[in-house]
């Protein structure tokens, strides 16, 4: 089992936006330290109450530059706001200082202002998708390259730098919607999913990914890395009452900031019913706040329900838990729920 942390960079209420950058890098540098196999960084623009992760290729270098062991996982860069020859560029410089620990996944965000701001519309996201990694790609594994196609038109490219990682650095889809699941079945791609999705829709979405995925003649079964927030403390008494200001503090900015502007219909009814949850149903249905025993048993659930190949553990859902709380929960989760799968 792999085991990453997920980084997304969440704004700390009456602190900088400087403050924020600091704090969120010591939670990537426990991560390194306490020996997780992955930190995972997200993407996000124009909600500042939200994230400040507008610039996730930049976070990742300074991530390559203080660290020497972990993965850095892109978890996603929303590949259809971009130029994809730039994104290949970004990766493969990131994969070079990092001597080959980039981890490269994708997605479309069902948030419909990271479209509005850069005034692409949604409708073509899909296939902005599609044809914007066949670009990085051929980028990545040839000399010079042509591509004309819908929406992007090269002739005789040669990509700088080229990757460290050969043929390329591995490559991740975000799954949300019951569409993604299945156009990252026909991509044969791993895919990335979220437990605000609800177990019971993962178990058959991924039914229906891994079912596309043999039927457009992939071999495998496909790896699944789960998408969950987690605390870890030494009582579950303190493991419940520490994380609960800023959970529900991300419960509110998913009401206020990111329900009006989800596109998908069922994404939006997930994040619906997420918004109007209590805590304990929260705790009950879709994080792995506790003891570290108890969170064993948690993850052994899940690796038999989905198939999992590994999890990204959300350590300071909605970015309010104070630092030092959130480096001791890292250090538990790596010292005494690892070791249980390794």
């Amino acid at each position: 089992m792999h085991f990453g942390t997920f980084a997304e960079f969440n704004t700390r209420v009456g602190k900088t936006q400087a403050q924020t950058l600091r704090e969120s890098l010591r939670e990537v540098l426990q991560a390194e330290a306490s020996g997780m196999d992955s930190v995972w960084l997200a993407e996000d623009h124009f909600s500042p109450e939200n994230t400040i992760m507008g610039s996730p290729f930049t976070i990742a270098g300074a991530v390559a530059a203080l660290t020497s062991r972990v993965r850095i996982g892109m978890g996603v860069v929303l590949l259809p706001l971009h130029n994809p020859i730039r994104v290949a560029e970004e990766a493969a410089t990131v994969d070079l200082l990092s001597d080959g620990r980039l981890d490269f996944g994708v997605g479309r965000s069902p948030v419909l202002v990271n479209y509005k701001g850069f005034n692409i519309p949604y409708d073509e996201a899909r296939d902005r998708l599609s044809e914007g990694l066949e670009v990085v790609k051929k980028a990545w594994t040839q000399e010079t390259f042509s591509h004309r196609g819908e929406y992007w038109s090269f002739q005789d490219v040669r990509l700088v730098p080229r990757p460290y990682q050969s043929p390329h650095p591995p490559i991740w889809f975000a799954a949300s919607s019951e569409e993604s699941f299945v156009q990252a079945g026909e991509m044969g791609l791993s895919i990335l999913v979220p437990s605000v999705t609800g177990f019971p829709k993962l178990v058959e979405r991924v039914a229906v990914y891994r079912r596309v995925r043999r039927e457009a003649g992939f071999p495998g079964p496909g790896e699944v890395m789960l998408r969950i927030p987690a605390y870890a403390a030494e009582t579950m008494a303190k493991a419940r009452s520490e994380p609960e200001p800023s959970t529900m503090h991300k419960v509110e900015l998913r009401a206020k900031i990111l329900l009006p502007n989800i596109v998908s219909e069922d994404v939006a009814r997930e994040f619906q019913k997420a918004s109007q949850v209590s805590y304990d149903d929260i705790l009950r249905d879709s994080v792995m706040y506790g003891t570290p025993e108890a969170i064993v048993d948690r993850i052994q659930g899940y690796r038999e329900m989905l198939g999992l190949s590994g999890v990204i553990l959300e350590t300071n859902l909605g970015g309010q838990v104070p630092i030092d709380l959130v480096e001791n929960s890292i250090r538990l989760l790596a010292a005494r729920v690892m070791p249980a799968f390794k």
